[in-house]
């Protein structure tokens, strides 16, 4: 999505919404795609789920931690396990998260304000937005009314549109998280954890831009 097709999208789901916790969100202004790297907040989230299908899978845990002034804020880590509609299946085997864990855990509807919260006036940073944006949309939707319109780095998608200009198709790396961040000489950490994903996909963005700015700074137009 365009930067202008975000502020337009944007308007008028304010002047839709009348649920106080999304308009609280939706009008915090964006940071310009003028903006460089190190200027901005950005946001790394990573999400646990039931499965891989966006339109389907309950939300199980969610974790995040914040970039700023281009560098990780370990302070700002947080993650909360959440209680899903319908119980775990065999998604327990991958992330651990049993239904006794889950049952404990926040209501959905508590997350998803939290993460508009966080997310006001920020920018998103996911690996694979086709499932953790796209299931992060349609959450927002169910309880607020309106999809979650920030603006998205996916550094799963700018690797992939890297290599493509780089080599042929047939030719490319593999783009999971773990094999990026050792192309990336990033140290190996264990998976589906969703805060452990959240910084291991946060020191891949910053390492992505260290390895690959030119001479004028990075911007956040250059990496949407």
């Amino acid at each position: 999505m365009s930067n202008l097709g975000l502020a337009l999208r944007r308007w008028r789901a304010r002047v839709r919404s009348r649920d106080a916790n999304y308009r609280a969100f939706i009008e915090q202004p964006l940071p310009a795609p003028a903006t460089p790297f190190e200027n901005a907040d950005l946001v790394c989230v990573d999400i646990e789920t039931t499965g891989l299908n966006p339109e389907t899978a309950d939300m199980l845990s969610i974790g995040w931690v914040l970039i700023r002034g281009g560098k990780i804020d370990l302070a700002t880590a947080e993650s909360h396990v959440v209680k899903p509609l319908g119980d775990v299946g065999d998604s327990a085997s991958i992330h651990g998260l049993t239904d006794t864990i889950v049952s404990e855990g926040m209501k959905p509807a508590r997350a998803m304000k939290r993460v508009l919260e966080v997310l006001a006036g920020k920018v998103l940073v996911v690996h694979h937005a086709g499932l953790d944006k796209e299931l992060l949309d349609r959450l927002c939707r169910e309880h607020f009314g309106e999809k979650l319109l920030v603006p998205t780095i996916d550094t799963l998608g700018l690797e992939h549109r890297r290599q493509s200009r780089r080599h042929h198709l047939g030719d490319q790396r593999s783009l999971r998280l773990p094999d990026l961040r050792a192309q990336y000489n990033l140290p190996r950490y264990r998976g589906h954890d969703c805060l452990m994903d959240a910084v291991a996909a946060a020191e891949l963005l910053v390492a992505m831009v260290a390895t690959h700015e030119s001479q004028g700074r990075t911007t956040l137009g250059d990496l949407y």
